[in-house]
């Protein structure tokens, strides 16, 4: 099956089996060697990935759903300056994922994140994952249950959800101030 998508910036066209796992394209056929897949699809948390700037499992993501999708890897998303205010998040709280998860936990958190900043309707409920669905209007910002639910798709523990929560909070406070003084 042939596929174009964008990975890390880069428009590609691949040529793969529909079936095969998104973590097996990045690593064998994109050449990513910073992504860590260890559970072979038994969904630890820790090859996540943003598929169209959404938080999902890329052990279980199938080659023939990333048509025309944009992936964006932790190895391109922490050059980013979106990456900085999870940094500072970290670092105003005082605690760091380990660095077994902070990769996946970042981009988890820069889903939220996206998902509370944007205009788009709520995407939080249409994860690769089975999840029930946010019971929040669009326009309404998450409550710390949904938030929760988002942040387990890392079954590291780390870290306590609590403080994961917090750091999304205070990301989320310097995110903010970012748009309005752009505006």
């Amino acid at each position: 099956m042939k596929i174009e998508c964008t990975i890390d910036g880069k428009a590609l066209s691949l040529s793969v089996n529909s079936n095969k796992p998104l973590s097996l394209i990045l690593m064998e056929d994109v050449g990513n060697r910073s992504l860590l897949c260890h559970c072979k699809g038994e969904a630890c948390g820790n090859c996540i990935v943003l598929l169209n700037d959404e938080a999902v499992l890329s052990c279980v993501v199938p080659a023939f759903r990333l048509k025309e999708a944009t992936i964006t890897t932790f190895e391109s998303y922490q050059k980013t300056r979106l990456c900085r205010d999870i940094e500072r998040a970290y670092q105003r709280n005082g605690n760091t994922p380990c660095p077994n998860c902070y990769a996946s936990k970042t981009l988890i958190i820069e889903s939220i994140l996206q998902n509370l900043t944007s205009t788009r309707p709520n995407r939080m409920s249409t994860t690769m994952l089975p999840r029930p669905k946010s019971t929040a209007p669009a326009d309404e910002a998450l409550d710390e249950k949904d938030i929760i639910q988002e942040l387990s798709l890392n079954t590291c523990q780390c870290m306590h959800m609590s403080e994961l929560v917090q750091i999304v909070e205070t990301a989320l406070t310097f995110r903010r101030r970012k748009r309005v003084r752009r505006n």
